[in-house]
């Protein structure tokens, strides 16, 4: 496996939307430090236990891998990057998602995410 800490910021957005969709956990959080802070509208999330419970939490029930994404915008800038998203599960429809993610020793080490989610009944 190539050497993590070397990534580029567009090297880990891309493995971590990759991951993600695909519901893969423990490859979605190779691309967090330890002490990692994901801010999201339920509170801020510390560290990857905290991080860990939240993507398990969200691929199980709400963006299972049979989720439709469309990318909307990305934006990468040194450490930075922005991105503008859609989604529809079985669980909920997101019609405006974003995140910007921080990136330092090729490991995300600052998130946040906000968006508009409308659970199905």
């Amino acid at each position: 496996m190539k050497d993590l800490t070397k990534r580029t910021t567009q090297e880990v957005l891309e493995h971590h939307i990759k991951y993600l969709h695909a519901g893969d956990l423990e490859g979605t959080l190779l691309d967090y430090a330890d002490n990692a802070i994901l801010v999201n509208m339920g509170g801020p999330k510390e560290g990857l236990d905290e991080i860990r419970a939240f993507f398990k939490d969200s691929i199980a029930n709400c963006l299972p891998a049979e989720t439709t994404y469309e990318d909307v915008t990305t934006y990468v800038h040194k450490e930075v990057a922005y991105i503008i998203w859609k989604a529809d599960s079985p669980f909920c429809t997101i019609p405006y998602g974003t995140d910007t993610f921080i990136v330092k020793d090729g490991k995300i080490v600052w998130q946040s995410f906000a968006g508009i989610i409308d659970w199905k009944k």
